[in-house]
Protein backbone atom coordinates (compact mmCIF):
# COMPACT_ATOMS: atom_id res chain seq x y z
CA UNK A 1 0.00 0.00 0.00
CA UNK A 2 3.10 2.42 0.94
CA UNK A 3 4.26 1.50 -2.36
CA UNK A 4 1.43 2.17 -4.30
CA UNK A 5 0.86 5.47 -2.21
CA UNK A 6 4.34 6.51 -3.40
CA UNK A 7 3.94 5.90 -6.95
CA UNK A 8 1.06 7.97 -7.08
CA UNK A 9 2.83 10.79 -6.11
CA UNK A 10 5.79 10.38 -8.11
CA UNK A 11 3.36 10.61 -10.86
CA UNK A 12 1.89 12.98 -9.54
CA UNK A 13 4.97 15.51 -9.60
CA UNK A 14 6.15 14.24 -13.17
CA UNK A 15 2.68 14.95 -14.48
CA UNK A 16 3.06 18.43 -12.86
CA UNK A 17 6.55 18.73 -14.25
CA UNK A 18 5.07 18.16 -17.77
CA UNK A 19 1.87 20.56 -17.38
CA UNK A 20 4.79 23.68 -16.18
CA UNK A 21 6.85 22.80 -19.18
CA UNK A 22 4.18 22.45 -22.10
CA UNK A 23 3.44 25.95 -23.99
CA UNK A 24 -0.21 27.13 -23.42
CA UNK A 25 -1.93 26.86 -25.97
CA UNK A 26 -1.91 30.95 -27.08
CA UNK A 27 1.83 30.20 -27.09
CA UNK A 28 1.98 27.15 -29.49
CA UNK A 29 -0.46 29.19 -32.12
CA UNK A 30 1.02 31.70 -35.00
CA UNK A 31 -0.65 34.78 -35.26
CA UNK A 32 -3.35 34.22 -37.67
CA UNK A 33 -2.48 36.93 -40.91
CA UNK A 34 -4.94 39.42 -41.79
CA UNK A 35 -7.19 38.67 -44.72
CA UNK A 36 -6.06 41.15 -47.88
CA UNK A 37 -8.35 41.77 -50.40
CA UNK A 38 -10.12 43.41 -53.26
CA UNK A 39 -13.52 42.94 -53.43
CA UNK A 40 -14.87 43.32 -56.90
CA UNK A 41 -18.75 43.52 -57.93
CA UNK A 42 -18.31 42.59 -61.63
CA UNK A 43 -20.80 41.29 -64.40
CA UNK A 44 -19.84 38.43 -65.66
CA UNK A 45 -19.87 38.69 -69.44
CA UNK A 46 -19.44 41.53 -71.69
CA UNK A 47 -22.92 43.44 -72.30
CA UNK A 48 -21.56 44.05 -75.83
CA UNK A 49 -19.66 41.10 -77.10
CA UNK A 50 -22.03 38.31 -74.58
CA UNK A 51 -18.34 36.67 -74.10
CA UNK A 52 -16.17 36.12 -70.54
CA UNK A 53 -15.13 39.38 -68.68
CA UNK A 54 -11.63 40.03 -68.36
CA UNK A 55 -10.96 41.89 -64.75
CA UNK A 56 -8.09 43.55 -65.70
CA UNK A 57 -10.41 45.18 -68.37
CA UNK A 58 -13.52 47.75 -67.89
CA UNK A 59 -14.83 50.87 -68.48
CA UNK A 60 -16.58 53.04 -65.17
CA UNK A 61 -19.99 54.77 -65.85
CA UNK A 62 -22.58 56.80 -63.99
CA UNK A 63 -24.24 53.66 -62.78
CA UNK A 64 -20.77 52.10 -61.64
CA UNK A 65 -18.32 49.53 -63.40
CA UNK A 66 -18.95 47.14 -65.98
CA UNK A 67 -16.02 44.71 -67.01
CA UNK A 68 -15.43 44.03 -70.86
CA UNK A 69 -13.99 41.24 -72.97
CA UNK A 70 -11.75 43.65 -75.00
CA UNK A 71 -10.65 46.70 -76.25
CA UNK A 72 -13.21 48.39 -77.90
CA UNK A 73 -16.23 47.46 -76.30
CA UNK A 74 -15.23 50.89 -73.78
CA UNK A 75 -16.50 52.79 -76.50
CA UNK A 76 -19.67 51.41 -77.44
CA UNK A 77 -20.96 51.38 -73.86
CA UNK A 78 -20.17 54.56 -73.31
CA UNK A 79 -22.42 55.08 -76.61
CA UNK A 80 -25.68 53.52 -74.84
CA UNK A 81 -24.74 52.92 -71.15
CA UNK A 82 -28.33 51.98 -69.71
CA UNK A 83 -29.10 49.40 -72.35
CA UNK A 84 -25.26 48.11 -71.27
CA UNK A 85 -26.29 48.33 -68.11
CA UNK A 86 -29.10 46.15 -68.48
CA UNK A 87 -27.03 43.73 -70.18
CA UNK A 88 -24.11 43.46 -67.65
CA UNK A 89 -26.79 43.62 -64.64
CA UNK A 90 -30.12 41.96 -65.63
CA UNK A 91 -31.07 41.54 -62.00
CA UNK A 92 -31.21 44.06 -58.76
CA UNK A 93 -30.38 42.96 -55.66
CA UNK A 94 -31.97 45.70 -52.91
CA UNK A 95 -29.94 46.17 -49.36
CA UNK A 96 -31.88 47.79 -45.92
CA UNK A 97 -28.66 49.91 -45.25
CA UNK A 98 -29.47 51.57 -42.34
CA UNK A 99 -26.02 53.32 -42.91
CA UNK A 100 -25.11 56.29 -45.60
CA UNK A 101 -21.98 54.59 -47.55
CA UNK A 102 -20.74 57.74 -47.94
CA UNK A 103 -21.12 59.79 -44.67
CA UNK A 104 -21.06 57.11 -42.27
CA UNK A 105 -24.68 58.67 -40.89
CA UNK A 106 -28.06 57.57 -40.44
CA UNK A 107 -30.13 57.06 -43.75
CA UNK A 108 -33.18 58.99 -41.49
CA UNK A 109 -36.74 59.39 -43.35
CA UNK A 110 -36.32 60.69 -46.49
CA UNK A 111 -33.19 58.81 -47.84
CA UNK A 112 -32.10 58.68 -51.50
CA UNK A 113 -31.98 55.37 -53.58
CA UNK A 114 -29.02 54.94 -55.77
CA UNK A 115 -28.27 51.77 -58.29
CA UNK A 116 -25.01 50.58 -58.69
CA UNK A 117 -23.80 47.31 -60.14
CA UNK A 118 -26.97 45.44 -59.50
CA UNK A 119 -27.14 46.91 -56.26
CA UNK A 120 -30.01 48.98 -54.98
CA UNK A 121 -29.07 51.29 -51.72
CA UNK A 122 -29.96 54.26 -50.00
CA UNK A 123 -27.94 57.55 -48.98
CA UNK A 124 -28.55 59.64 -46.77
CA UNK A 125 -29.22 62.80 -48.76
CA UNK A 126 -28.94 63.88 -52.70
CA UNK A 127 -25.38 65.37 -51.75
CA UNK A 128 -23.98 62.05 -51.42
CA UNK A 129 -25.05 60.95 -54.49
CA UNK A 130 -22.00 62.24 -56.37
CA UNK A 131 -19.59 60.79 -54.58
CA UNK A 132 -21.70 57.06 -55.16
CA UNK A 133 -20.83 57.68 -58.74
CA UNK A 134 -17.15 58.94 -58.57
CA UNK A 135 -16.22 56.61 -55.81
CA UNK A 136 -18.35 53.11 -56.75
CA UNK A 137 -15.91 50.49 -55.97
CA UNK A 138 -15.18 51.69 -52.03
CA UNK A 139 -19.48 52.49 -51.41
CA UNK A 140 -20.22 49.31 -52.85
CA UNK A 141 -17.85 47.73 -50.56
CA UNK A 142 -18.78 49.44 -47.54
CA UNK A 143 -22.55 49.11 -48.41
CA UNK A 144 -22.65 45.05 -48.92
CA UNK A 145 -20.57 44.42 -45.67
CA UNK A 146 -21.20 46.28 -42.56
CA UNK A 147 -18.32 45.06 -40.98
CA UNK A 148 -16.13 47.25 -43.22
CA UNK A 149 -14.70 50.56 -41.50
CA UNK A 150 -13.64 52.76 -43.57
CA UNK A 151 -10.49 54.77 -42.31
CA UNK A 152 -10.95 57.57 -45.18
CA UNK A 153 -6.98 58.21 -44.81
CA UNK A 154 -6.27 60.91 -47.44
CA UNK A 155 -2.61 59.87 -47.80
CA UNK A 156 -1.51 56.07 -49.29
CA UNK A 157 -0.09 54.13 -46.35
CA UNK A 158 2.42 52.56 -49.21
CA UNK A 159 2.93 56.09 -51.08
CA UNK A 160 2.01 58.63 -48.89
CA UNK A 161 0.46 60.41 -51.82
CA UNK A 162 -3.06 61.52 -52.06
CA UNK A 163 -5.61 58.39 -52.49
CA UNK A 164 -7.47 58.49 -55.71
CA UNK A 165 -11.31 57.39 -56.42
CA UNK A 166 -11.88 53.71 -56.49
CA UNK A 167 -7.95 52.34 -55.40
CA UNK A 168 -8.63 50.35 -51.77
CA UNK A 169 -8.17 47.23 -50.18
CA UNK A 170 -9.31 45.46 -46.92
CA UNK A 171 -7.19 44.52 -44.85
CA UNK A 172 -9.55 42.29 -41.93
CA UNK A 173 -12.51 44.57 -41.84
CA UNK A 174 -10.57 48.19 -43.03
CA UNK A 175 -10.80 49.89 -46.15
CA UNK A 176 -7.28 51.57 -46.69
CA UNK A 177 -7.23 53.69 -49.28
CA UNK A 178 -4.80 53.64 -51.50
CA UNK A 179 -2.87 56.07 -54.55
CA UNK A 180 -2.99 53.01 -57.04
CA UNK A 181 -5.03 49.89 -57.47
CA UNK A 182 -1.00 48.37 -57.64
CA UNK A 183 -0.46 49.06 -54.41
CA UNK A 184 -2.56 46.00 -52.94
CA UNK A 185 0.61 44.13 -54.14
CA UNK A 186 2.97 46.33 -51.65
CA UNK A 187 0.11 45.98 -48.92
CA UNK A 188 -0.24 42.02 -48.75
CA UNK A 189 3.65 42.15 -48.29
CA UNK A 190 3.38 43.18 -44.39
CA UNK A 191 -0.55 44.09 -43.90
CA UNK A 192 -0.27 44.56 -39.97
CA UNK A 193 2.54 47.54 -40.71
CA UNK A 194 0.75 49.30 -43.85
CA UNK A 195 -2.65 49.42 -41.47
CA UNK A 196 -0.65 50.64 -38.82
CA UNK A 197 0.80 53.13 -41.16
CA UNK A 198 -2.64 53.96 -42.25
CA UNK A 199 -4.48 54.28 -39.15
CA UNK A 200 -1.83 56.66 -38.01
CA UNK A 201 -1.92 58.89 -41.55
CA UNK A 202 -6.20 58.68 -40.94
CA UNK A 203 -5.42 59.73 -37.33
CA UNK A 204 -3.61 63.47 -38.80
CA UNK A 205 -5.56 63.80 -41.93
CA UNK A 206 -8.49 62.30 -43.31
CA UNK A 207 -11.11 63.02 -46.24
CA UNK A 208 -12.52 65.65 -46.24
CA UNK A 209 -16.15 65.22 -46.24
CA UNK A 210 -18.36 64.70 -49.93
CA UNK A 211 -20.96 66.95 -48.81
CA UNK A 212 -19.12 69.99 -48.24
CA UNK A 213 -17.13 69.74 -51.36
CA UNK A 214 -17.68 72.32 -53.81
CA UNK A 215 -20.01 71.10 -56.87
CA UNK A 216 -17.62 69.98 -59.69
CA UNK A 217 -18.13 72.47 -62.76
CA UNK A 218 -18.34 69.29 -65.27
CA UNK A 219 -18.50 65.69 -65.01
CA UNK A 220 -14.94 63.96 -65.07
CA UNK A 221 -14.41 62.40 -68.21
CA UNK A 222 -15.56 57.99 -68.06
CA UNK A 223 -12.48 55.82 -67.29
CA UNK A 224 -11.63 54.06 -70.31
CA UNK A 225 -10.39 50.72 -70.60
CA UNK A 226 -6.74 49.18 -70.21
CA UNK A 227 -4.72 46.37 -70.61
CA UNK A 228 -2.86 47.39 -67.90
CA UNK A 229 -4.39 45.19 -64.14
CA UNK A 230 -6.87 47.96 -62.34
CA UNK A 231 -7.72 45.47 -59.82
CA UNK A 232 -5.16 43.89 -57.66
CA UNK A 233 -6.21 40.73 -55.38
CA UNK A 234 -6.27 38.41 -58.51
Amino acid sequence: MFRFACLLTLLGASAALVAQEKPGKSESLATPALRVEVPTFANSTCPIMGKKVSMKLFTDTEVGRMYICCKGCDKKIQKDVPTAYKTAYPTTKHLDNATCPVSGEKVGDKPVEVTLQGHAFKVCCADCVPETKRNAQVVLARVTDDKVTDLRNAECPITSQPVVDNAFVLVGDTLLRLSSPQCVDEVTKDPSATLAKAKALAASKQLDDPRKRAPESAPAAPKEASGRKKESGK
